[in-house]
């Protein structure tokens, strides 16, 4: 009778305490072979770009008129725009107005001469998340306003700005306001750009009239005028750390 020998060398048999180290160091070897952690999403770090404090001077520095000469506008000679510069609990802010005007045929409307006026308005906070809060309110109210006002109409906008909404108004002008103007088809627009750029939060607003066959190319102007005052006022402000 033939017999079947088995050359295979005997399995060792390990005790149940060898078997249980032996697994968890299999588990330990595993978990330091992982992938690093995560960074926690719910953490922004702190960009190192910060802009210093607005002064009440700022105002009387810009070269506002230059900018409207660009534009083929002129200042008026008898305004005299004004700065309003204050603290609050969180931030610096200053507001610088203007009011500029074409005396030539350019977009005149049986109301009158183009006049576009406006503010530019600069907050500072002593840090990035508070400035970040406050233009999340900021486009809260915008957007709230483009549900609750007809005409209104808002847009996220990008830039050298880190976020950005741009708002635009165009309500028709009612004839029996002028009861003189006889066929008047115009109406009010403007428009708004809030800006936040690290710890700086910009608000230009300009506003004025426009023939209806004209509104967009009107727009078209006040977003470029918009776009070259807030370059102009955040050309003044001090800043530490790369853009």
């Amino acid at each position: 009778m033939n017999k079947t020998i088995d050359m295979r060398p005997p399995m060792q048999r390990c005790s149940p305490i060898l078997r249980r180290w032996a697994a968890l160091a299999a588990v330990t070897v595993f978990l330091l072979a992982g992938c690093d952690p995560e960074p926690d999403p719910t953490r922004t770090p702190e960009p190192s770009l910060t802009y210093g404090q607005v002064d009440a001077a700022l105002c009387e520095r810009l070269k506002a008129n230059q900018v409207a000469t660009r534009f083929g506008l002129k200042p008026r000679p008898s305004y005299h725009p004004t700065g309003r510069f204050g603290t609050a609990l969180n931030h610096t802010h200053l507001s610088c107005e203007f009011w500029v005007y074409d005396d030539g045929d350019r977009f005149r409307t049986p109301i009158g001469e183009f006049d576009p006026e406006g503010t530019i308005r600069l907050r500072t906070y002593p840090d990035h998340e508070t400035a970040e809060k406050g233009h999340e309110s900021a486009v809260h109210t915008l957007r709230s306003s483009e549900k609750s006002r007809q005409g209104v109409s808002t847009q996220s906008v990008g830039g050298w700005w880190d976020e950005g909404l741009y708002s635009q108004l165009v309500m028709p002008i009612d004839p029996e306001l002028y009861p003189r103007l006889k066929g008047l088809d115009a109406a009010r627009v403007g428009v708004v750009y809030e800006l936040r750029h690290a710890n700086l939060l910009v608000t230009t607003r300009l506003n004025t009239q426009a023939a209806t066959p004209e509104i967009e190319a009107v727009l078209a102007l006040l977003r470029d005028l918009a776009n070259a005052l807030t370059n102009e006022a955040v050309s003044h402000l001090v800043k530490t750390g790369p853009d």
